[in-house]
């Protein structure tokens, strides 16, 4: 169970490291090229009771050999060092392989990233196999998940037994590492494993440099907060103007489009009523074509598309084939039975039909051919 109420561990130093390493990504590549070069590295890593060594630079790797944890490879570390004497201001870093220690990501809380490390040591057995006292560990940040409000961090772990062992090998036989770490790349340390007890006394002149940059840092706060506040005011005065000038510049866009909105709906409702609305004289004009010459037209009516005419024809029957079989007409049908006319012989009618305006029809009228 996660207990807030213990007491913070505050570590300076890591705190440091972290902030070393965000600022690292401010300065520019090149002259953290330069920075760097000086910063020699010799990372050992140990296989089967044999330490491999191998040296490093920004710009040079250099395999030193490998050296047996016994004094035949005190002996021949120490005269590797007498023939390459700027060996001596190198880091050393004790690299832990996969098989001797575990790193693992896991997710948390964003809240917990401010005790992170005690967060940690309660959920150590939740992460791993081990309790936090069984183990050395450290964790970093490497992700902020703000829209799921988590963290990604990374936990390296390594039980303290297996650590404590190597080191005292290490030390015993003229080994003394500056860091435990689960990473190779000297400029990208990722993890400090190495216990307080193993740690070597701190050099006055590197807590001159850290004193030196807390002077530094404070000084800029402190310059930063005296700047002259006109010139603050001075910019906001300048983009309230740039404000002003946009949102006159945006109130006559906006009344732009609407107005183009305006007459786009206009004409599109047009251009649907002239495509979709029967034209009166194309329906009379092909209404006179589809009637035979021997019948006769008493009576017509149009309203809404509808169209219904009355008249006497010799067959009655045929017109509603005739009028089908036109673009102009369908669903054409009888409105009333056919009657006979004994006086003239012929055949009485009404015929009801839906007109349509055939120029827009996806087949051409027949009679514009």
């Amino acid at each position: 169970m996660l207990q807030l109420n213990q007491p913070i561990d505050w570590d300076f130093r890591s705190f440091l490291r972290w902030w070393a390493g965000e600022l690292a990504f401010l300065v520019p590549s090149r002259v953290r090229a330069l920075l760097d070069r000086g910063t020699p590295w010799i990372f050992l890593t140990w296989k089967d009771g044999v330490l491999e060594a191998v040296y490093r630079t920004s710009s040079e790797e250099r395999p030193l050999g490998n050296f047996p944890a016994d004094d035949q490879g005190r002996l021949e570390w120490q005269r590797c060092l007498e023939a390459a004497p700027e060996l001596r201001e190198a880091a050393l870093v004790f690299r832990l392989l996969p098989d001797q220690c575990l790193a693992r990501t896991v997710k948390l809380p964003a809240a917990t990233e401010e005790n992170l490390r005690q967060v940690m040591a309660f959920e150590m057995d939740r992460f791993t196999p081990f309790k936090a006292d069984q183990t050395y560990f450290d964790v970093r940040v490497v992700e902020r998940l703000k829209a799921a409000g988590q963290i990604r961090v990374e936990l390296a772990v390594v039980p303290r037994d297996r650590l404590d062992g190597m080191l005292e090998t290490l030390v015993a036989y003229g080994w003394q590492p500056d860091y435990v770490d689960v990473s190779d790349d000297p400029r990208q340390r990722r993890q400090q494993l190495l216990p307080e007890r193993f740690r070597k006394p701190r050099r006055n002149w590197r807590r001159a440099i850290n004193i030196g940059l807390a002077v530094v840092a404070a000084s800029l706060l402190l310059l930063l907060g005296l700047l002259p506040p006109w010139k603050e005011s001075r910019w906001v005065e300048q983009l309230e103007n740039e404000v002003k000038k946009a949102s006159k510049s945006a109130k006559e866009v906006e009344s732009l489009r609407q107005q183009a909105e305006q007459l786009t709906h206009e004409i599109g409702y047009l251009l649907e009523k002239k495509r979709t609305e029967p034209i009166v004289l194309d329906v009379l004009n092909e209404l006179s074509k589809v009637m035979p010459d021997d019948t006769w037209l008493n009576g017509l009516q149009y309203k809404d598309r509808r169209l219904i005419v009355q008249g006497q024809s010799p067959s009655a029957s045929s017109l509603i084939s005739r009028m089908e079989a036109s673009p102009y007409f369908k669903n054409t049908s009888f409105v009333s039975p056919v009657t006979k006319d004994v006086s003239s012989n012929l055949e009485r009618f009404q015929i009801a039909s839906e007109a349509v305006n055939a120029r827009f029809a996806e087949t051409p009228a027949a009679s514009e051919n």
